[in-house]
């Protein structure tokens, strides 16, 4: 058990610093959560729902078109320039050392 003991980190006390910049923190937290109400939400929800409705003559009617989140890579991306001229090279080289 000894040796356990002498393998275990021991942790430094926190410097004054950080206990103030923590307090600091802590008080922040305390006076958000408290800005945080049932009426602050219902107004937010409100405010929210406005946006939305004066954004609607922009939005993009999607139940016309047949979009999905995944194509499961059935549609792969297009190989770009600086990998195409890589890939060259590499064949340039390869072929270069068959014939020597």
């Amino acid at each position: 058990m000894a040796r356990s003991q002498t393998l275990e980190k021991k942790i430094a006390e926190e410097s004054e610093k950080t206990k103030k910049a923590r307090e600091k923190l802590r008080k922040r937290l305390l006076e958000l959560e408290k800005k945080i109400t049932t009426q602050a939400l219902e107004r937010k929800n409100m405010e929210i729902h406005r946006w939305i409705a004066r954004h609607a003559p922009q939005r993009i009617v999607l139940r016309s078109k047949n979009i999905s989140l995944f194509d499961e890579n059935k549609n792969t991306a297009e190989i770009s320039q600086k990998i195409s001229k890589v890939a060259l090279q590499l064949k340039r080289d390869i072929e270069s050392t068959k014939n020597v």
